[in-house]
C-alpha cells in the first residue's frame, strides 16, 4: 500500500462507502500552514475500528477496556459518483464476508502507523496521535504473544478482526507466523518508531511497545541470528 497516494483495485466486491475531503489544501492555507505538505485523508479513509474475537496467544494493550482496535483496508476502489468502496485482498465470499487473504494487512498498518507517528512528531497534531496510537494497537494484536512462535506476526486479519495465517494464494512463511518474515521487519520498524513518539507522551504506552518490541527482536535473534552465528 502506498500510504500517501490512492489504493485502487478492480472488481466489483462489496464493503463500505467512504468519500474524500471535499475541501482542497492549497499552498499558503491555514491548514498547510499546520500540517505541511502531508494530506493524511485518503488514508483517514481507510482507517476503520474493529473489534476482534477472542483469539489465543493475541492481544493488545488495554484491550479488556478498550476492545476496539484500528486497521487500514488494504485497497479503495472508486465509484463513479466518485465515493471509494473499502476492500481486502484476495476473492471475496459475500457469504462469510472473508477474503482469501484478508481486509487488513501488518505491512500496510506499518506503513500506516510510521505516518501518523512522523506527522504528530513533526505537527503535533492530536488526531495523528491517537490514530498512531490505535494503529500500533491493531499492528501488536497481530503478533503471537507466547508458544514457539512468540514475537512473530500474522499478516492478515478479516473484516471482523479473525485471523487468517494461511492466506490465498499462499506466503511464505505459512503459517504468517510461523517464522521471520518481512511484516516482522516491518513490524519492529514501527514499533521502534511509535516507542520514541511515546516515550514522553504516553510512558505507559511506551512501555508496553518497549516490551512487544523485545518480544520480536528475541524472534529475530532465535530464527534468524543465532542459527547463523559463527557462520560469515
Amino acid at each position: 500500500m502506498a500510504v500517501t497516494g490512492l489504493i485502487v483495485a478492480s472488481g466489483s466486491t462489496p464493503g463500505p462507502t467512504v468519500r474524500p475531503a471535499a475541501a482542497d489544501r492549497t499552498a499558503g492555507s491555514e491548514v498547510v500552514g499546520r500540517t505541511g505538505l502531508a494530506n493524511l485523508d485518503h488514508l483517514d479513509h481507510l482507517v476503520d475500528g474493529v473489534v476482534p474475537p477472542d483469539q489465543a496467544r493475541h492481544t493488545t494493550h488495554r484491550l479488556s477496556e478498550d476492545p476496539e482496535i484500528s486497521m487500514p483496508w488494504t485497497y479503495a476502489e472508486p465509484r463513479s459518483d466518485g465515493s471509494y468502496r473499502r476492500i481486502g485482498g484476495g476473492s471475496y465470499d459475500p457469504g462469510t464476508d472473508t477474503y482469501a487473504q484478508g481486509a487488513f494487512n501488518a505491512d500496510d498498518i506499518s506503513r500506516a502507523a510510521v505516518v501518523y507517528l512522523r506527522h504528530f512528531r513533526q505537527h503535533g497534531d492530536e488526531h495523528s496521535r491517537r490514530t498512531a496510537y490505535q494503529l500500533l494497537r491493531g499492528l501488536t494484536y497481530l503478533q503471537t504473544t507466547s508458544g514457539p512462535h512468540a514475537g512473530n506476526v500474522v499478516l492478515w486479519m478479516q473484516p471482523d478482526g479473525t485471523l487468517n495465517p494461511s492466506a490465498e494464494p499462499r506466503e511464505e512463511p505459512d503459517p504468517s507466523d510461523s517464522a521471520a518474515s518481512f511484516w516482522l521487519a516491518r513490524t519492529v520498524w514501527a514499533l521502534g518508531e511509535g516507542y520514541a513518539a511515546f516515550r514522553d507522551a504516553d510512558p505507559a504506552f511506551a512501555r508496553f511497545l518497549r516490551a512487544r518490541i523485545e518480544l520480536a527482536v528475541a524472534a529475530i535473534d532465535r530464527q534468524v541470528l543465532e542459527p547463523r552465528y559463527g557462520t560469515y
